[in-house]
């Protein structure tokens, strides 16, 4: 449907007129002098006076009188029947959330391509085994690795799942043995600005040697460093773990060290006690020789001979910036579990031959309720080389970042769409920048924060900078939200044709977990966008109205025009059982979103 056609004609009678249409329309202005309010409608919410957009009207009119309603300008959705019945497969894979694309032939990430490109798509939790077509009922065992991926070309689409050599099945993507540890580990003494307690690192008991490792991923200038030596809630006495003696040693190649200097710490006093030891130099690589004498190394005494050595986090900073993307290494540790943590695949960007992604890592918890049993932990970056046109996932590697930080009443997290404006990505107006962007939550509600970073830059995460609504900062927690009620997984893109034609669109799930698709327009890539509009209401909550949800839409640029949008968003349900029931649940779903003036 187009500007101008006609949607509905009806006849109105003297009074108050409830009008329904059979879907989310854009109204062409028709409000006269019969008309004393005209309210537009999506279901029973009122719009804004400025939003024309709704499938349901109240008119109180003077008199009787026929009305015909006509299509305005903006956006229409249409179900993409062809795309979903794609997605509709009986054995193997047989359904996915999560879903990101990108292409693979060339890393452009623009509309108005030539659909002749090698797309990845990648799936979160996904469904593996065997489904009754007549049925639709999943048959057991099925399988559920925690990521998938298919390759789509020639409007045809293979699935594929990383089947192992036994022939059980696993994730492309699995969490790094390295950073899946909990315990007294060395980790522990970076891991910032989350709301566990951290319990600090200590050493094995009576180490030969001891020595940490602190990779600032690159050569950094580092005007000093601050120790918070170890303190225990427990006990004052076990401050004695605390390091005592020790030398800093420097290197860029971890293997050339370079003494700077030998330091002495006091004794912790408190769990926030810190002590600022000044170096000014630039390196990679800091290394801690810590002598393994008890009462020289450490705090130890004749009434506390424990033999550990223990610190509860150590900051390095250049001046006012603190450097977060460091990997800490030590040889001696006195507890290490494996923490059985897996990851969601996120958003992400093709730069040169590698795929760049930003995995949430997450662990079990069984106090929340069915279907939301899990919490998320933090933030990795996976890189993937892409060799003839295929991710090279075997040769991926992974590192943690600093993308989720919590503050006193709000968390911050980045990943959940990223926005590259380079030459390589084919933009229209490339500034060489990658807009990460991510949300800001505060007692539920979802608001778009944005980060950018040079392209030849980006797994350097202490280069990002944060949008504080003016400026480019170095800190997360002074982003600033750009656009409010957004999903945790979404897009941005900018429309090179159409009605927003150089304009920015935002394509989200209204709140995350609500039955709309929604957009905003926006001006640049850090807005500023209008008030979010819902555009289509999903219909999946009739499979299982109780339990059965529609979450986490977004564009998919590449596969579209920018008057003919390509939008996915995810089904499930929170009931296990109601989704072995009917596998037509849980899979993505394909709709467009027409320009109604092309």
């Amino acid at each position: 449907m187009k500007k101008g056609d006609l949607i509905q004609e009806i006849l109105l009678k003297k009074g108050i007129n409830t009008i329904h249409l059979d879907r989310i329309y854009p109204i062409e202005s028709f409000k006269s002098k019969n008309h004393n309010i005209v309210t537009y409608m999506i279901d029973d919410q009122i719009m804004k006076d400025d939003i024309q957009y709704a499938n349901k009207m109240m008119i109180d009119a003077k008199q009787e009188e026929k009305l015909s309603i006509y299509c305005g300008s903006g956006y229409l959705a249409v179900k993409d029947d062809e795309m979903n019945q794609k997605f509709l497969k009986f054995s193997e894979w047989s359904g996915g959330d999560g879903i990101y694309t990108f292409n693979l032939s060339s890393g452009k990430d623009v509309f108005d391509q030539k659909q002749d490109m090698k797309t990845l798509f990648v799936f979160g939790d996904t469904f593996v085994g065997t489904s009754d077509p007549k049925t639709n009922r999943r048959y057991q065992p099925h399988l559920m690795p925690n990521n998938s991926i298919g390759i789509y070309q020639n409007n045809q689409i293979e699935f594929k799942v990383n089947w192992q050599k036994d022939g059980s099945v696993s994730g492309f993507y699995k969490m790094d043995p390295r950073f899946d540890q909990a315990g007294t580990v060395i980790s522990n003494t970076v891991y910032y600005d989350r709301k566990e307690k951290n319990i600090g690192y200590l050493s094995g008991i009576n180490p030969k040697s001891l020595e940490i490792v602190y990779d600032l991923r690159k050569e950094r200038f580092v005007s000093h460093i601050d120790f918070y030596n170890y303190f225990s809630q427990e006990a004052n006495h076990l401050a004695k773990r605390g390091l005592k003696n020790f030398m800093i040693l420097g290197s860029n190649d971890d293997e050339n060290y370079v003494e700077i200097k030998s330091v002495s710490l006091e004794m912790a006093k408190s769990q926030d006690y810190r002590e600022k030891i000044n170096i000014n130099v630039s390196y990679r690589y800091f290394k801690l020789i810590v002598p393994t004498t008890k009462g020289i190394g450490n705090y130890n005494d004749e009434s506390f001979k424990e033999g550990m050595y223990g610190l509860n986090l150590i900051k390095f900073f250049n001046d006012q910036q603190q450097y977060k993307d460091i990997f800490a290494s030590a040889n001696s540790v006195l507890l290490s579990d494996d923490e059985h943590s897996w990851i969601w695949l996120q958003d992400g960007v093709i730069i040169n031959d590698y795929l760049y992604t930003l995995p949430m890592t997450i662990n079990s918890d069984l106090n929340q309720p069915e279907g939301l049993q899990f919490c998320v932990k933090g933030v990795a970056m996976i890189k993937t080389p892409i060799i003839n046109q295929m991710i090279d996932y075997e040769h991926a590697t992974m590192k943690m970042t600093s993308l989720l930080i919590d503050t006193k009443d709000s968390q911050f997290l980045f990943g959940a769409a990223v926005l590259p404006n380079t030459v390589q990505a084919g933009a229209k107006y490339p500034d060489g920048y990658i807009y990460i962007y991510g949300y800001k939550t505060t007692f539920g509600l979802r608001e778009l924060v944005v980060a950018r970073v040079l392209a030849e830059n980006f797994e350097f995460v202490d280069d990002w900078r944060f949008f504080d609504g003016n400026d480019w900062v170095t800190s997360i927690s002074e982003s600033k939200p750009i656009l409010e009620h957004i999903s945790c997984e979404m897009s941005v893109s900018q429309l090179l044709d159409g009605l927003c034609k150089d304009k920015y669109i935002a394509v989200f799930t209204y709140d995350t977990n609500t039955p709309y698709v929604a957009f905003a327009i926006g001006d640049s890539p850090v807005g500023p966008f209008g008030s979010p509009q819902k555009i289509y209401h999903t219909p999946e909550q009739e499979l299982y109205k109780s339990t059965t949800y529609t979450y986490n839409a977004k564009a998919h640029p590449h596969l579209s025009k920018s008057t003919d949008i390509l939008v996915t968003y995810n089904t499930n349900t929170y009931n296990f059982e109601h989704n072995m029931s009917n596998n037509l649940i849980y899979r993505p779903r394909f709709i467009h979103l027409i320009d109604t003036t092309k």
